[in-house]
């Protein structure tokens, strides 16, 4: 099994997986997507970030999971299933016994969340994480999905990540290097894509973003900042995800509003385009049959 190790030694990081105990072998784990996620350039002080990884039992068999088991103390995973539930948190040392069955071509997820201030104010640079699954899968006693990125102070991220739109949109008391990105044409098998949208307040009174909503729920936002006083910069994330369900024809757009304290007159909202080429099949959505569509959504043949 193959280990990933921080490019700065710390101690508290795990050279390996601890034996876990697993019931009789059964089942096999197929990795949707992608084993592997990079987060690129994280800002040391933004706090914690989050991927989604999605799995399947691929075989005839019932397959058990066992828990996980992660290679450092500032990263966690937890099981999602089907059915709404989730399983504890499971990190480096002391997890918690637990147990779930997953039907046959049943799917379920694994969240991974990692902290750049776990291990102090000065931990920067590369980061390489694993997190060992413990099923009962017939080809292997854990699957390793692996997570990584380059963690930066927050005077180095500033500088690499945002730069100071000296021209560009302004909304309301925000100013954005760009105010609209087109994905182009993007297979339905290609995975989550993202685009960053940094951004400078240009607003007299201190303002606190609390989140980013999307205008549907394939489309997903993340502020890097929170706390923002005149001349401050951030970075606006935006992640779509091609294959959650049916999109329109032909190109279509979908919109991240910023939600603020104190709430804004003005929508302060940016616009991502796509048009998706359908390569798997209406059969692979991830959510199947109805859904609903933010009333803004148009679409563009």
């Amino acid at each position: 099994m193959g280990l990933l190790l921080l490019s700065v030694v710390l101690v508290a990081c795990s050279q390996s997986p601890q034996t876990a105990q697993t019931s009789s072998p059964s089942g096999k784990v197929a990795v949707l997507e992608s084993a592997v996620y990079d987060w690129g350039n994280l800002d040391i002080t933004g706090g914690k970030v989050e991927h989604t990884f999605r799995l399947k039992n691929d075989s005839n068999e019932t397959l058990w999971l066992n828990g996980a088991q992660t290679s450092c103390m500032c990263t966690t995973a937890r099981y999602q299933l089907e059915d709404g539930s989730s399983s504890p948190q499971f990190g480096m040392h002391n997890n918690a016994q637990w147990s779930a069955a997953i039907k046959p071509n049943q799917t379920f997820q694994v969240a991974v969340t990692f902290d750049p201030m776990a291990h102090g104010p000065t931990a920067t640079g590369p980061i390489q994480r694993s997190i060992w699954l413990s099923t009962s899968a017939t080809d292997a006693s854990a699957t390793e999905l692996k997570v990584s990125g380059t963690v930066l102070s927050q005077d180095d991220y500033q500088k690499a990540v945002v730069p100071t739109p000296t021209a560009g949109f302004k909304i309301g008391d925000f100013v954005f290097a760009e105010k609209e990105f087109d994905f182009g044409v993007l297979k339905q098998s290609g995975g989550v894509v993202s685009h960053q949208y940094p951004f400078t307040y240009q607003g007299e009174t201190p303002i606190k973003i609390t989140g980013a909503v999307g205008s549907c729920a394939c489309t997903q936002g993340r502020v890097d900042v929170q706390e923002m006083t005149k001349g401050s910069q951030g970075i606006l994330t935006v992640e779509f995800d091609p294959n959650l369900h049916e999109e329109p024809k032909g190109r279509f757009f979908k919109t991240v509003a910023l939600i603020t304290e104190p709430k804004l007159a003005e929508s302060i909202e940016v616009k991502m385009w796509a048009e998706i080429d359908l390569d798997l099949g209406p059969e692979a959505y991830k959510l199947q049959g109805p859904h609903q569509e933010d009333d803004e959504i148009e679409s563009h043949n």
